[in-house]
């Protein structure tokens, strides 16, 4: 038998279908990002029971990104499973990926540049991590602890990554209009 033919009111509900923000998936997966030296590797494997993630007194210690899986305690979850006591178990996990310390100049690909900031893209949301403790053994990349500056540093350069995301975009959808209404390449879209 043939396929049904799609009615119009089908192919405009083929768009509303889709997820509008986010992603469609069931895992969630969450990102530390902060300056080199605040503690993101020894947060992630605090979080991991284990020693995943280096740990050093050196900037740019973590190149490529960490993750690992944290299991959600759930006490509803485990009073449930008692109750019922399926033949498997699985509890919710999050997902946590130790990303590279970030720097000034790193949207202009300063430090690690255009990779660090792909691997935050990556993630479905970011935890700002500052340093806000003083200690001399453990460097710091701009020679002084100020938690605020650090993190109007980071602010910025992943501010100043969207901007450039968004601008290339803005051109993309420039260029389509142009080409779908027939314009000279001269010509400004409306």
């Amino acid at each position: 038998m043939p396929p049904k033919k799609k009615s119009a009111a089908d192919e405009d509900l083929g768009l509303m279908k889709a997820a509008r923000f986010g992603r469609v998936k069931n895992d969630l997966s969450m990102g530390f990002v902060g300056l080199p030296n605040v503690g993101k590797s020894t947060l992630t494997n605090l979080l991991a029971g284990a020693s995943h993630a280096e740990a050093a007194n050196y900037p740019f210690c973590t190149i490529d990104p960490n993750v690992v899986r944290c299991v959600v305690p759930d006490q509803k979850f485990k009073y449930l499973a008692d109750c019922y006591k399926p033949p498997s178990v699985v509890p919710a996990v999050l997902k946590v990926v130790d990303i590279a310390g970030l720097i000034r100049g790193a949207s202009e690909g300063a430090g690690l540049g255009n990779a660090f900031l792909s691997h935050i893209a990556a993630v479905d949301g970011i935890f700002h991590l500052v340093r806000a403790f003083d200690d001399d053994e453990v460097v710091h990349v701009d020679d002084s602890v100020d938690p605020i500056r650090d993190l109007e540093t980071i602010q910025s350069e992943l501010c100043l990554k969207d901007q450039e995301t968004m601008s290339k975009v803005l051109d993309r959808e420039k260029e389509r209009v142009r080409k779908e209404k027939g314009m000279a390449r001269a010509a400004e879209p409306p």
